[in-house]
């Protein structure tokens, strides 16, 4: 959790909004549709935002792993 963290933390360096739905997402619990009313966007457009995250803090823990 705490390596999360830290990939969450560059992540919103790069992309903000997207981190900030990852945050409600992940730790808050929100459904897509919740994330995507709290930041004021389409729920489409969540769920890119959603997939891009994913690929990018898993494409960077596993840069870290051997």
């Amino acid at each position: 959790v705490l390596a999360l963290h830290e990939y969450l933390d560059r992540f919103a360096e790069r992309f903000e909004a997207k981190a900030t739905l990852v945050k409600l997402r992940y730790f808050a619990g929100f459904t897509t549709a919740e994330a995507a009313a709290a930041l004021d966007i389409t729920p489409r457009t969540a769920e890119r935002h959603w997939a891009f995250a994913r690929a990018w803090l898993l494409r960077e823990m596993q840069k870290s792993c051997p």
